[in-house]
């Protein structure tokens, strides 16, 4: 437990580090409190409340995303550069403390930006009908940017850091064409194609987005409100017969996903140990040479 306890203080501290997690918090913050004040809404109490919360949420996901992203980078860049050493002969971590002190560090970074934001939200919201449904849209925002946060993570381990930052969003983006496919193809929206078969067998490499009633209430307010036929637009829906809420089935294969990622994450890590394990020690002259 002290060995955890050491790389969860490490993470989060290479995490926080400087300005630049704060100040991205207080960026989403002040778009959220802007949108409220600033933007174009639709006629009507409801369609006012629902329009804000939809533009805040935007918002929120994409502040999670560009967190998840950093938290991984932050969490990893050092070890890169110095080859793993805390994993070598002269270390005091082992593969599972690693994989396991920065991937805590990482989701508890993440559900403090998620808290944040998701303060702000309450703060703006003057009628506070949709607090609860809110709450929860905001649990699932952060529970569909933690796959995304270890993929990064596990693939910066795997390839290095220019490939965890490009690999891990084009697969999120792949689970998002795959689970919009699906619903789709249940709404007999489009005709099966073998292109589609085969983006759903890759997609099984990427994140499955979570929905929760919110999104869809939002979305049908929406069509309502500008007067549209229920069809889909690009990754937009329009209509009620055509939005879909996660289910048991999707929290199942959700589940499987990050123990999955975890798995191959800490076989990574053991990979990494033996590696740095392999190499000669650094002469103690060399190391203190490099340290000073």
């Amino acid at each position: 437990m002290g060995r955890l306890h050491g790389e969860l203080r490490l993470g989060w501290w290479r995490i926080w580090k400087g300005l630049a997690m704060p100040a991205l918090l207080a960026s989403g913050a002040v778009l959220i409190g802007l949108v409220r004040l600033f933007a174009l809404l639709p006629s009507g109490p409801e369609h006012r409340e629902l329009a804000v919360l939809q533009s805040a949420n935007e918002i929120i996901a994409l502040v999670l995303t560009v967190v998840a992203m950093l938290t991984a980078y932050r969490l990893i860049a050092h070890d890169l550069a110095d080859g793993f050493e805390c994993l070598g002969r002269r270390g005091g971590s082992s593969p599972l403390t690693f994989a396991a002190g920065r991937a805590l560090a990482g989701a508890a970074a993440i559900a403090v930006a998620a808290a944040t934001v998701g303060l702000t939200v309450a703060l703006v919201d003057s009628s506070g009908g949709h607090l609860k449904a809110e709450a929860e849209r905001i649990v699932v925002l952060f529970l569909n940017a933690l796959p995304l946060f270890l993929l990064a993570l596990t693939l910066m381990c795997v390839g290095g850091r220019l490939f965890g930052l490009l690999a891990a969003p084009f697969l999120q983006s792949c689970g998002a064409g795959a689970a919009y496919d699906r619903g789709a193809l249940s709404d007999r929206f489009i005709e099966p194609s073998g292109l589609n078969s085969t983006e759903q067998l890759f997609a099984w490499l990427a994140p499955r987005p979570l929905l929760d009633p919110l999104h869809g209430v939002a979305l049908r307010d929406h069509s309502v409100a500008l007067q549209q036929f229920p069809v889909r637009q690009g990754l937009n829906v329009w209509g009620s017969d055509l939005v879909a809420v996660s289910g048991l089935g999707d929290f199942a294969l959700y589940s499987l996903y990050l123990f999955s990622v975890t798995a191959v994450l800490y076989l990574a890590c053991r990979r990494r140990a033996s590696q740095a394990r392999s190499r000669l020690p650094m002469p103690a002259w060399l190391a203190a040479d490099k340290l000073g």
